[in-house]
């Protein structure tokens, strides 16, 4: 079993991937080589997964064992609300619109700041208090709820883990259900 740091390490390298095709090192590169509108969409696909995840398994985890967890999760749901709503608004740009490189630009930002938080103030706090049987249970819970997650942001759905378990999957199966109608992630 994977624990839940490698599930979370890979969809960060996975995002930083998206964001380099995006943006290169620093600016916005909508003429940059390949598909920059399919690697948008890409990039709003997976972070809506990772970010439902992380707010029904991760923060709950981070509240429940690490001191002080509380003011961190607070902290890392208040950047993942703006990241979502930039991510609602850049589903629904084009490149060449000029808002569209600007939302790349913001979300860029925003993610890089964001996954260094994680890294670097939040795991090594978790680690410390998890065993190897929780963090590889952990990763379980992550990895399961991605892959049953919404392919949408939803800024504005509830931020309860309860609630999200169960208004993400409803959210989910119409998020899919519309994907499969239009072909969006094929």
């Amino acid at each position: 079993m994977t624990d839940a740091f490698s599930v979370l390490k890979a969809d960060h390298t996975e995002v930083e991937t998206m964001l380099t095709r995006l943006v290169g090192g620093s600016g916005p590169a909508s003429g940059s080589a390949g598909d920059p509108a399919g690697t948008a969409q890409e990039l709003v696909m997976e972070e809506s997964r990772h970010e439902a995840a992380e707010e029904m398994y991760f923060w709950p985890a981070v509240q429940e064992k690490v001191a002080g967890g509380d003011r961190l999760a607070d902290e890392a749901e208040r950047q993942e609300g703006e990241g979502k709503r930039v991510l609602d608004e850049l589903r629904k740009a084009k490149p060449g619109d000029g808002r569209f490189d600007e939302l790349v630009t913001a979300f860029a930002s925003a993610g890089r700041a964001h996954i260094a938080f994680e890294e670097e103030q939040v795991w090594p706090k978790l680690r410390a208090v998890l065993s190897p049987q929780e963090s590889a249970e952990l990763g379980q819970e992550l990895t399961t709820a991605k892959q049953a997650g919404p392919t949408r942001p939803h800024p504005n759905a509830p931020d309860s883990p309860g609630a999200l378990k169960t208004a993400g999957a409803a959210a989910a199966m119409v998020d899919k259900a519309r994907d499969a109608v239009t072909g969006r992630g094929n």
